[in-house]
């Protein structure tokens, strides 16, 4: 096992003096892992890059950023077989990609989170992660009510004493303005026809939706149970429900076939379908992001995407984002720095080779159009992820536990922003954050940042949970930039509903267009 190099959480005071030494370790990772990419990348400014496939402990079916940068893993065992009760996983990315960047951990808590729900809690970065799978009669696929923590400050995964009300395996955790949490769908038994040593089961649900409050303890939303938004119903509804606070404080749920949906978590809960919102047929193989504060792109399916406007006090309003190059189920959407979305992996037939692509693309939001980017060296299917690290960069790793290809490895996207623009493919010089905010910072508040480049441009998104084609806490914000100077003053977002509390990764841009390495501060 490979020995921890650094504490998990530190404050931010020891952030701030270990700043400058955590930024010339990730350059030196970037450099080396770049290295054998750059002399073939002459469109890297265009299309970005990737870098070499590198080796994972484990499939990385879920993927978490630590408020330190560290990437917390979960998902299959060292043999790249379905079961997260024997080990998890931590990688710090400002080692690298070999074997020492990586830790393995073992799964004391007696829980399997195969499959389980997750996000962070916005007061401590821990990882909250809820229900997961189970075995009954010897078979898996069932599901399990626990709820367990992943502290980064001693890198263990805590069974919680509570536990939810409801079994749920491949359940929504949704992130609330007031720092609770909303669980959503999931499934409790499977179907089994049966045979000579194993009774039958049939297959059931969990359309009733829990909150978690700060404290840990639960209530139901009794009055808010149903089987088309989050249940049995409406082509897999209950299978990780894409869902989001809206900018009004309430959860929308896009439906994966052709309707809306909007829950509010007063007292037992009210659960409302929107009469007009009738987004074209998407599937629960398909991804969805928020990609601008009330803003959700969606791919659907026949190569159609949409994008969903949660802005207003009505009805969502749903329009075209254009065709994507391929069909991709079980590919990925991710917002990148500069707030465009990258989308990678996926197949036209599902969790098979059959119509797999190695192609990846961009959709702008600002023209939305559609580009061709660089190709990856291996197919993304089922259990693939994809999360925005902070030096701009995406880790994209896993697949399979079931698949075609037992993905125990990962791969570094690029994207064209970290490149110098004369088509030599050499990534270009970054500007540097000198000082930001070390401590707990709220809503509308103006605050400084100081580079040693002019800055022209800030970006501000949520660090990312991701699994099974979802990151439910991505959050992008562009900060207006009244004067640019290598000191400015800036204003984080307006309230809780559009910004929820918690860490997120702050970028600074020069004159040319290229990013800092991310400082990640807490709004709360």
């Amino acid at each position: 096992m490979v020995a921890k190099q650094f504490t998990c959480v530190i404050s931010f005071k020891l952030q701030s003096l270990i700043q400058g030494f955590i930024v010339a370790l990730t350059l030196l990772a970037v450099l080396q892992s770049y290295s054998s990419i750059a002399s073939a990348a002459s469109s890297a400014h265009i299309k970005g890059a990737f870098g070499p496939l590198h080796n994972w402990p484990i499939i990385p079916i879920a993927m978490m950023l630590m408020p330190d940068g560290r990437v917390f893993a979960y998902g299959t065992n060292t043999a790249g077989a379905q079961g997260a009760t024997m080990y998890y996983a931590i990688w710090d990315p400002n080692l690298g990609t070999n074997i020492n960047a990586f830790t393995v951990l073992p799964n004391t808590t007696n829980t399997d989170i195969f499959c389980a729900g997750h996000a962070l809690i916005p007061a401590t970065g821990q990882a909250l992660i809820v229900g997961g799978d189970a075995l009954v009669n010897g078979l898996r696929n069932y599901a399990n009510s626990d709820v367990n923590i992943f502290d980064p400050a001693t890198d263990t995964l805590i069974r919680q004493p509570q536990q939810m009300a409801y079994k749920r395996w491949y359940a929504t955790s949704v992130t609330m303005p007031n720092g609770e949490h909303v669980v959503l769908g999931g499934r409790n038994d499977r179907f089994f026809a049966g045979s000579t040593t194993k009774p039958a089961t049939t297959a059931s649900y969990s359309p009733t939706p829990e909150v978690r409050a700060i404290d840990g303890s639960w209530r139901s939303l009794t009055t808010a149970t149903d089987d088309y938004a989050y249940g049995a119903l409406g082509a897999a509804s209950w299978y990780y429900p894409r869902a989001w606070v809206n900018p009004q404080g309430k959860i929308f749920i896009l439906s994966h076939w052709d309707a809306a949906y909007k829950l509010d978590i007063t007292n037992t809960g009210t659960v409302t379908k929107y009469q007009t919102t009738k987004p074209k047929s998407g599937r629960w193989e398909l991804p969805s992001v928020m990609y601008a504060p009330g803003k959700i792109f969606s791919l659907r399916r026949n190569r159609t995407a949409i994008t969903v406007n949660i802005n207003g006090s009505g009805d969502p309003v749903v329009s075209p984002a254009g065709t994507p190059s391929v069909e991709r189920l079980y590919g990925s959407t991710t917002v990148l720095a500069d707030g465009k979305v990258w989308i990678n992996g996926g197949s036209s037939s599902g969790n098979s080779l059959t119509g797999a692509t190695l192609t990846t693309e961009l959709w702008n939001p600002a023209t939305n159009t559609w580009s061709m980017a660089a190709n990856a060296s291996t197919y993304r299917l089922y259990h693939s992820t994809s999360l925005l690290l902070p030096d701009g960069t995406i880790i994209t790793g896993g697949g399979g536990a079931p698949g075609p290809l037992k993905q125990l490895n990962g791969e570094i996207y690029y994207p064209p922003y970290l490149f110098k623009k004369d088509g030599s493919g050499q990534l270009a010089f970054r500007p540097e954050i000198i000082d930001a905010p070390t401590t707990t910072i709220g809503w509308n508040q103006n605050f400084s940042v100081e580079s040693d480049e002019v800055i022209s441009r800030v970006t501000l998104l949520r660090v990312g949970a991701v699994t099974h084609n979802l990151d439910a806490e991505a959050r992008f914000f562009n900060l207006a930039v009244p004067i640019k100077n290598k000191i400015v003053t800036l204003k984080t977002p307006a309230n809780a509903n559009i910004a929820p509390p918690g860490y997120y990764m702050l970028f600074v841009w020069n004159s040319i267009g290229v990013p800092s390495i991310a400082r990640i501060i807490h709004i709360s």
